[in-house]
């Protein structure tokens, strides 16, 4: 076991990456860490606080974190990347667009050594902020989703509006959440609205379920 010469933590491995300052917020997180990462977390800081602005900013399991009703995401600086810790289930939702990051349990690790993906972690926030106002919990255990039947009345909007190739482009995993949420509304008004939204994205391209999404049309 290894002891941490400043905090006094044990730890499995030698040199373990952990944070063992005094922290009391995330001005003061981010101002302990080495100059050239502190950009890099301002940054990350905006990114989700312009996603989520209704959060607040606390510390928690020694980390930055933005909470609203739970945790909804953690960061922190690593030796060779920035930590994102948006929960299992998120990071099972996005496995198509996380396929080269670096994840395990619930985190997303973005390298030093190369451009982040702004857009991705607003797209993660947002979605945790939808599944922590449905009471979903972020870290409950991945489980295999749902497969929704298409209703006979989405195939036709698709067909009428000449949209079934941009529809199949999509992922599965995004075909098949559309789906679900145009025919769990109640009233005929929220389904049509929600039916007319999936075709302005699909037509556009640059968008899923109101987040940003980048893809190349046929």
């Amino acid at each position: 076991m290894w002891h941490c010469p400043k905090c006094g933590r044990e730890f499995k491995n030698i040199n373990q990456d952990h944070y063992c300052g005094e922290i009391v917020n995330i001005d003061d997180y981010i101002a302990d860490q080495p100059s050239e990462v502190q950009p890099l977390l301002h940054a990350v800081r905006e990114t989700i606080r312009s996603a989520v602005p209704e959060a607040t900013e606390r510390i928690s399991w020694q980390m930055p974190t933005f909470w609203q009703g739970e945790n909804i995401v953690h960061f922190a600086a690593f030796k060779n990347h920035i930590g994102f810790f948006p929960g299992g289930e998120a990071v099972s939702e996005f496995s198509d667009r996380l396929a080269g990051y670096k994840t395990s349990k619930g985190a997303i690790q973005f390298p030093l050594s190369k451009p982040i993906d702004h857009a991705l972690i607003t797209d993660i926030a947002r979605w945790r902020i939808m599944c922590a106002e449905s009471g979903k919990s972020a870290y409950a255990k991945p489980t295999a989703r749902k497969r929704h039947e298409m209703p006979d009345y989405i195939e036709m909007a698709l067909q009428q509006n000449d949209l079934w190739e941009r529809y199949r482009a999509r992922p599965l995993y995004q075909q098949n959440d559309y789906i679900g949420w145009i025919a769990r509304a109640k009233r005929g008004e929220t389904r049509q609205k929600r039916l007319d939204q999936m075709l302005d994205e699909l037509r556009s391209g640059d968008a899923y379920m109101g987040m940003v999404y980048n893809t190349k049309t046929p």
